[in-house]
């Protein structure tokens, strides 16, 4: 009887660590994912924008180079949604307008350095929420390059309509 229960707390050891052992390689392989996504999505999102302040100056503030923040806690570990803030000097034009400018940007820029979508149905990048907070421009962008990324993408229009 000792024998069997020895064998049982072993069995179910091992398989608990076979279990843990895999969590910890999926979270790291995400948490690589992220950051390289988080990089690529900064780079993109830096020159967009400075092309964006060029083109209009009255609008933009100078801003050297664009840093992310990873609001995607919330939705999940696998979701690649980034979240930018940049200066503004007027908060009068209409978001839409703004987003759709920002979004139309940033995958010219995808498409320049050849930057794509998994999906050919969604561009590279998509900005997903826009908000202005304090002479603050805040945007959401998402770069889609994983089925978890499509699907918050989806989430997000269904809350918009």
């Amino acid at each position: 009887m000792l024998i069997w229960l020895s064998v049982v707390i072993i069995v179910a050891l091992a398989l608990f660590l076979t279990w843990l052992i895999k969590r910890l390689r999926r979270q790291r392989a995400t948490r690589i994912l992220q950051h390289s996504s988080q990089e690529i999505a900064d780079e993109i999102a830096t020159v967009a924008y400075q092309k964006m302040q060029a083109s209009q100056p009255d609008f933009y503030a100078p801003q050297a180079k664009l840093v992310s923040n990873l609001p995607t806690e919330i939705w999940g570990n696998n979701v690649m949604v980034f979240e930018y803030q940049v200066p503004i000097r007027q908060t009068s034009s209409a978001l839409k307008d703004v987003a759709a400018a920002i979004e139309e940007q940033l995958n010219e820029v995808a498409y320049e350095r050849r930057i794509a979508s998994v999906s050919p149905r969604y561009p590279a990048l998509l900005v997903t929420d826009v908000w202005f907070l304090e002479e603050q421009l805040h945007f959401d962008v998402a770069f889609i390059v994983n089925r978890e990324t499509i699907e918050y993408v989806k989430d997000m229009a269904q809350v918009e309509d």
